[in-house]
């Protein structure tokens, strides 16, 4: 049937960036910075979609929609982020995100 995959309704990315980004600002107030990378002639290419600090810690998430792959450009720049001491992978939900976020608490605490 079109616009379903796997029983779930697909949406455009944006949707699941706007998803994100609602939570990350709902969730870390006092305490993140987030931004949404616009893309343009002027733009860094490869940046990831939502850029963030949490906590003087840097995060990239590259949103994808469910299934979606990034491209060698995007992987290589998940790769210099987190070989820099940051934190960046592709996610497609909040879930997701948080994941990331509450690895790097854990891991920041020890």
């Amino acid at each position: 049937m079109p616009g379903k995959a796997s029983g779930l309704r697909e949406h455009k990315e944006s949707y699941y960036q706007t998803k994100i980004m609602e939570w990350l600002k709902a969730n870390y107030p006092g305490s993140g910075f987030f931004w949404k990378v616009q893309a343009g002639p002027y733009a860094k290419r490869g940046i990831p979609d939502i850029c963030g600090v949490i906590d003087g810690h840097f995060f990239g998430f590259e949103v994808k929609r469910p299934g979606g792959k990034p491209t060698p450009l995007q992987e290589e720049t998940i790769r210099r982020i987190n070989a820099a001491g940051g934190t960046a992978l592709v996610v497609t939900t909040v879930e997701q995100a948080r994941e990331a976020i509450e690895t790097w608490k854990k891991e920041a605490a020890k």
